[in-house]
């Protein structure tokens, strides 16, 4: 066994092994280069590609020859791709440092030039700016400081090509728009000022894309306020002191000598207010939710069986909302 794995013959290369891998270099001809050299490799590998099994010490020495031989066929491509690669790679950055010198003037030039477009395009964008909120506020008269220019504005307004006409045109049909809800709003028959206010908040804060939705939102608001009244009422009867009996006529000389009127006791419930809950900020509402937001009832130094006297009363009544006590 260890005679026929020894019984290795050198096979004659057809080119010089060390001048083939020295001659490595990345250029035009590498790609040639390399697959000359794997044919190489494959020539100097064919005579140890058949593994033979270690039976004996003999085969153990050999197969670590062996071994070598095959290990140092790769030992000079190695070497060779390690100095190639440090070669290239000190070249490229020398290379990228030189460029980055060359065209730092380019960069620096061009940083110039483009401070100077954004200079002035920031002051055509203001001039739009200014123009276009400007047109607004001329159309939109006492509905302006309800409605700000930023609730409609479009930032692509701005852009040189959009065009400024274009934009007016925009806003005229927008604010057309506005004004003719606007002008139902306040032409709406409400119960009172209070109401008013709501109303004009309300389509303020939604801007409804429908008129009707502003009929529909007070009516709600409408109930909703009736309800809170009547809570307040029916919590006012449900407290109130039992009327005291007429006194009986007493003996003169019974009557003892006036004591000073004694105090309420601690914390008695004085006063019941029925406020409604804030929105939460920035959220918008449609119509059919505004009115479902709910109400705080809020009553001085209440008891605990108070409080769920007056909640039991909310709800059978459908009245939304929470009871609290200060």
């Amino acid at each position: 066994m260890a005679d026929e794995v020894l019984a290795v013959e050198a096979v004659p290369l057809e080119e010089d092994f060390d001048a083939l891998v020295a001659s490595l270099a990345i250029d035009d001809t590498l790609e040639d280069k390399l697959a000359r050299l794997k044919k190489n490799v494959d020539e100097k590998l064919a005579d140890y590609v058949d593994v033979k099994r270690i039976e004996d010490d003999e085969d153990f020495k050999a197969a670590k020859k062996y071994r070598s031989a095959v290990n140092a066929v790769k030992k000079p491509i190695e070497e060779q791709r390690k100095a190639a690669k440090k070669k290239y790679s000190d070249l490229l950055k020398t290379f990228d440092k030189t460029i980055g010198e060359i065209t730092a003037p380019i960069d620096a030039l061009s940083d110039e030039y483009k401070a100077e477009i954004d200079r002035y395009d920031g002051e055509c964008r203001a001039r739009r700016l200014a123009a276009l909120s400007g047109h607004y506020y001329d159309l939109a008269g006492e509905m302006g400081p309800l409605v700000p220019y930023e609730r409609i504005a479009d930032d692509r307004w701005l852009n040189a090509s959009f065009g400024e006409v274009k934009a007016k045109n925009i806003i005229e049909r927008r604010v057309g728009e506005l004004l003719h809800q606007f002008k139902f709003v306040n032409g709406l028959d409400y119960a009172d000022e209070d109401e008013r206010a709501w109303a004009v908040a309300w389509w303020t804060r939604t801007l409804p894309m429908d008129s009707g939705e502003v009929a529909a939102a007070v009516a709600a608001h409408r109930e909703e306020v009736a309800k809170a009244a009547a809570l307040v009422s029916t919590y006012e009867q449900a407290t109130a002191p039992a009327p005291e009996p007429e006194p009986l006529p007493l003996d003169p000389k019974l009557v003892p000598d006036e004591q000073p009127e004694p105090e309420p006791p601690l914390c008695a419930p004085r006063l019941v207010r029925v406020v409604q809950s804030r929105p939460e900020p920035e959220v918008a509402e449609d119509a059919a939710s505004a009115p479902q937001r709910g109400y705080r009832v809020v009553i001085e130094c209440a008891t605990a069986d108070e409080l769920r006297r007056v909640r039991a009363v909310m709800v059978e009544n459908g009245i939304h909302g929470h009871v609290e006590r200060i």
